[in-house]
């Protein structure tokens, strides 16, 4: 089993031993070292480093470019967009500026972009011009998601998939091509069914993948190992 996009530094405890695959999020400087610090520890556990759009004040484009260069780093993120509620323009300019750092330093490093987007797809899909990319979290309907595959990139699938009231999300999935797909938990967040509202944990990824059909199991574990290249 593979779990994509998690937090571990968030959760006081976790069960990763029956996890193939780990790829513990940083989302700002601080948090990215502790991701590090995690891939360190566990053999099975990968770290990304990136600035996620809601610590905007918080930025080191010199310490970020470091952090690359440690050891079983995979990825840049998690970064994004996230025009929640009422979003300013003003707010808007501030995270796309953000956002271009981290695209560039994907594209510098070779390295795959793990992409937060909140309400924001048309503004995604005018930024990004790279196909090594992850869409954390999906949430987007027919049509972003078939312009995200159109592009090459991962739709990466957690909990809310498991949701009775999902959206209509399942029968977007089901239309993702088996090769795109990847499972995450966002643990400790968005916990699936029957454990919605409790602390998430990268165990219950199984839970998502029941819902996908375990039998895509070993595809979607190729295709995170393909994209983070482990």
């Amino acid at each position: 089993m593979v779990d994509a996009h998690c937090h571990l530094y968030e959760i006081e405890n976790f069960d990763i031993l029956e996890l193939d695959l780990v790829i513990c999020a940083g989302a700002g400087i601080e948090t990215s070292k502790k991701a590090i610090e995690f891939a360190q520890r566990f053999e099975n556990v990968y770290a990304t480093v990136g600035i996620h759009p809601e610590e905007s004040n918080h930025v080191d484009e010199k310490e970020l470019k470091s952090l690359l260069e440690k050891n079983k780093v995979v990825a840049v993120g998690e970064c994004g967009l996230d025009y929640y509620k009422n979003t300013t323009e003003g707010e808007k300019d501030k995270q796309k500026e953000l956002f271009k750092i981290n695209i560039n330093l994907a594209k510098e490093k070779g390295l795959p972009l793990v992409v937060h987007c909140r309400n924001a797809f048309e503004d995604i899909f005018k930024m990004v011009d790279y196909d090594k990319v992850q869409m954390h979290c999906f949430t987007g309907n027919m049509e972003q998601m078939q312009e995200c595959v159109r592009r090459g990139w991962y739709i990466s699938v957690g909990g809310i998939i498991t949701f009775k009231n999902d959206g209509g999300l399942r029968e977007v999935i089901k239309k993702v091509p088996i090769d795109r797909l990847l499972t995450e938990t966002d643990a400790p967040w968005l916990s699936p069914e029957p454990f919605r509202g409790q602390k998430n944990t990268p165990s219950r990824v199984k839970y998502i993948l029941e819902c996908i059909g375990r039998e895509k199991e070993s595809k979607i574990e190729e295709n995170a190992r393909k994209l983070f290249k482990i």
